[in-house]
């Protein structure tokens, strides 16, 4: 067997095999003595019929299972003895086959990037030092609140910061579309997951009021059918509300169980949930300089294969339409997914790369940790344990966690690391998930 190796590109490699012509010939003339025995034809007595015959009859089929052993026994022979890992399944490409002459075929395949993370002396860190305030305790008790107010009916025109219960339908070109229609919702403006322009539409209005108009839905829409196309909506207003905020008295704070106390026991439990929210944000601003300044010390080649997997695995969790292959969903899927999916992959190499130079193992019992944590908020937390023990999966992406989080610790021991003041609200809104221009639910 003769084996070659071509580089196509950074990653991607191309191996050739050559099959001398007696191995494949023997392998042919074995198989179809294996047949001659067992197949029953009329007019033949058992184990009696022709080679010859096996071969018209079922020659295609033979060659067909030869070719699929040799390759698979072959490939795996050459790999080993090139050192080389495909990342994925590799395409195989057979050349023209002729009696009697060599056999062979092509693989091609990506690797995965050879490289040896470094730099990490160089990375600047800026930890966040902050602390929360009773100022910030105030601010909560009022998004509290916010969040139980009171709406009542009001006769005059919708401003921002009152809530409408509209009905309306959307279509485009005449046609109804998914999440273009909706009865008595109730929607908050300024403040609802809806385009703004629908919400600006109606501003202004008393109930009562209809309206017809026309919205174009942005290009990167996360509803591939409707993105960049123009619907013409009608909408009813029913109802124009104001809020009205609750009293911070008794009952206020019997809402949210804290037993006994009043006031003075509700600020200790939102302080001390706050500071565990202000710690947890600091680590995630940490984190996410620890992993962008690795990514910008250490560039390599990224494999396709594994782009194109995160970025089928984001449209996923983005709720994209499963059922959307066609070429204009995967370019959307593509310009939308992308960037972030190099990041992830990125940042995966990077992590487990790291880990292996500098034998890093996922320390079992901060593993455990995690798991209780996680568990402790659940009526039954044991339960929630055992769950975690039968789901590999799911233990797997709490062991990744653990990993990454040693990772960061490793490296903020090497990096230059310096204090920069902060504040609660700023730490909170850093780490919180950016807002989009489009609604995620059922509304327009």
């Amino acid at each position: 067997m003769q084996v070659s190796v071509e580089t196509l590109n950074d990653l991607e490699r191309r191996v050739t095999v050559q099959i001398p012509a007696e191995t494949f010939t023997k392998e042919m003339q074995d198989r179809m003595r294996s047949l001659s025995k067992t197949v029953r034809l009329d007019g033949f007595r058992k184990g009696k019929i022709p080679i010859k015959v096996i071969d018209r009859l079922y020659g295609d089929q033979v060659r067909y299972e030869v070719v699929s052993k040799l390759v698979e026994n072959s490939l795996q022979e050459a790999l080993v003895q090139e050192k080389l890992r495909p990342l994925d399944g590799p395409k195989i490409e057979p050349q023209p086959f002729e009696e009697g002459r060599d056999f062979a075929y092509s693989a091609t395949f990506e690797i995965l990037p050879e490289f040896e993370p470094t730099g990490f002396e160089e990375i600047h860190i800026e930890r966040p030092v902050a602390e929360v305030t009773e100022q910030d305790v105030d601010n909560m008790i009022e998004t509290l609140r916010q969040q139980r107010a009171i709406w009542n009916v009001v006769e005059r025109p919708a401003r921002e910061g009152d809530r409408v219960r509209v009905d309306f339908e959307g279509k485009i070109d005449d046609r109804d579309f998914a999440g273009g229609k909706g009865e008595n919702t109730n929607l908050v403006l300024g403040k609802s997951a809806l385009l703004k322009d629908f919400e600006g539409r109606l501003l202004g209005l008393s109930a009562g009021a209809e309206i017809v108009f026309d919205l174009t839905f942005p290009a990167d829409y996360y509803a591939v059918d409707v993105a960049g196309k123009t619907a013409r909506f009608q909408v009813k207003l029913h109802a124009v509300e104001e809020s009205h905020l609750p009293e911070v008295d008794e009952t206020f704070i019997a809402g949210f169980e804290i037993g006994d106390g009043g006031i003075t026991a509700l600020r200790q439990a939102l302080r001390e949930n706050m500071e565990r929210e202000l710690h947890n944000g600091i680590k995630a601003r940490v984190k996410r300089q620890v992993m962008q300044g690795l990514l910008a010390a250490n560039p390599f080649p990224l494999p396709q294969a594994l782009i194109a997997a995160e970025i089928e695995n984001l449209a996923r969790q983005m709720s994209f339409p499963p059922e959307a292959n066609d070429e204009k969903s995967q370019q959307l899927k593509t310009q939308l997914f992308e960037p972030e999916a190099r990041r992830r992959v990125a940042l995966g190499l990077l992590v487990s790369r790291l880990a292996v130079t500098q034998q890093i193992e996922v320390d079992g019992q901060r593993v455990r940790s995690h798991l209780e944590s996680l568990a402790a908020s659940y009526q039954d937390p044991a339960e929630v344990l055992r769950w975690y023990e039968k789901t590999p999966r799911a233990l797997d992406s709490v062991r990744a966690l653990v990993l990454e989080e040693q990772i960061v610790e490793w490296v903020l021991e090497r990096a230059q690391v310096s204090a920069s003041p902060s504040t609660f609200a700023e730490i909170m809104n850093s780490v919180q998930p950016p807002t989009g221009s489009v609604r995620q639910e059922s509304s327009a």
